[in-house]
């Protein structure tokens, strides 16, 4: 029997909405359609300078001024590294109180939902990767705005700050222990459905992770390429009946091959790099997670980057502005600072590091980061998995077991 999260199957039903509302990671993005905004809205975009009516420079002294009788700002973060942000904000620019809040993807969305339906509008930015339901869901309906620092315009291609702005690129990768294997002791993705793994693959819960539910779906979407790295291993794929194509076989044999789902990140990765194991698990998590041997050097674990048919997946973390947001200036301001600097300081600080990219082609990559076109890595495209994300979501559902 394989061992996953007991509640899986109890909270799916929940999480259907929350699913849907999966990000991705694209090159590029096709603009939303146009919203068609009330005047109460117009109002707000012409005195928060935001939209057609932002400023044409960026003036720092100014926006801070600006910011200070505001006074403070909320935020919602994917990440808790928000906390470590807002302190150096603080610092930075005293008399904006940051009220900074850790909330997973799909409950920012919610909160979002929720405060523009009844008009009860409490946050000023939100920070998260699940770009295709902002885009698709929020954009829309006139509920969040981008606003891109001016000063950065010539420093962020295109496609990352339109028709929203992103921060950096991170990635899904495949870790193992490094103190039982010198080398990765997989070298294709199929490896993981084979015997020798049968309860030794652990994967974050695509129900409760939703970068999880998308990096399924990257693979769902890539069945050529998945049958095409079967062939050059295993020969000839099989599909059973009723399946898709290849990228769905290979969901179907990893759960078959009693799957490991874990309840976050950093139980893959504390998991996988524990020491004096004989047959420690191997595993897919966020290639950042590096970053806890830092707290934790006994930790022993390292991303396989040449596994075929791809060695990353990635994902972007895009910055918007909610819609009547009460303390505009303090949000741009706040986002600029996120930005960080050209040498990856400033708020970028905590994301400074092995398994993130930054945006921005100004800054290197971090210490020990390559640069993108040197990995072996998928984007995902947006608009396809707000389309059928939730078809991979019921297959993984209909094969849990």
């Amino acid at each position: 029997m394989r061992k996953h999260c007991k509640t899986a199957l109890l909270t799916a039903a929940a999480l259907v909405a929350a699913s849907a509302m999966v990000a991705v990671a694209l090159p590029a993005l096709a603009q939303p359609a146009s919203p068609t905004l009330s005047q109460a809205t117009q109002e707000w975009l012409r005195a928060a300078r935001l939209g057609p009516h932002a400023e044409p420079r960026f003036d720092v002294e100014a926006l801070y001024a600006q910011a200070k009788k505001e006074g403070a700002v909320a935020v919602y973060s994917y990440s808790s590294r928000i906390h470590a942000i807002a302190s150096t904000f603080e610092k930075q620019y005293p008399g904006i109180k940051v009220n900074a809040f850790d909330l997973d993807g799909a409950e920012i969305i919610t909160k979002v939902l929720a405060e523009q339906r009844a008009r009860n509008y409490q946050s000023d930015l939100i920070f998260l990767p699940e770009v295709a339901t902002v885009k698709h869901l929020l954009m829309p309906r006139g509920m969040v705005f981008n606003y891109v620092p001016p000063d950065l315009i010539t420093k962020i291609p295109r496609q990352y700050r339109e028709p929203l702005l992103a921060r950096q690129f991170s990635f899904r990768v495949v870790f193992y222990n490094s103190e039982r294997h010198a080398t990765p002791p997989v070298g294709n993705l199929w490896d993981l459905t084979q015997p020798e793994w049968k309860g030794r693959v652990m994967l974050p819960d695509p129900l409760k992770i939703p970068e999880y539910l998308s990096f399924l779906v990257t693979i769902a979407q890539r069945s050529g390429d998945m049958a095409k790295a079967h062939q050059q291993k295993y020969g000839d794929l099989r599909i059973a009946p009723g399946v898709e194509g290849a990228g769905y076989e290979w969901i179907r044999r990893l759960l078959a091959n009693d799957l490991i789902i874990a309840p976050s990140t950093d139980a893959v990765t504390n998991a996988i790099g524990r020491t004096g194991q004989t047959a420690p698990p191997i595993g897919i998590s966020a290639w950042s997670r590096v970053r806890d041997k830092i707290r934790a050097p006994a930790l022993r674990f390292e991303p396989a980057l040449a596994v075929d048919p791809v060695g990353a997946v990635s994902d972007i973390a895009i910055l918007a502005i909610p819609a009547h947001a009460p303390h505009p200036a303090a949000a741009k301001l706040l986002i600029r600072w996120l930005m960080g600097d050209e040498k990856g300081g400033q708020g970028f600080t905590p994301f400074y590091i092995e398994g993130h990219l930054p945006t921005r082609v100004d800054v290197p990559p971090p210490p020990g980061m390559p640069l993108l076109h040197h990995l072996k890595v998928w984007d995902q495209d947006y608009d396809a998995i707000w389309k059928t994300s939730s078809r991979v979501r019921d297959f993984w559902i209909r094969h849990l077991r």
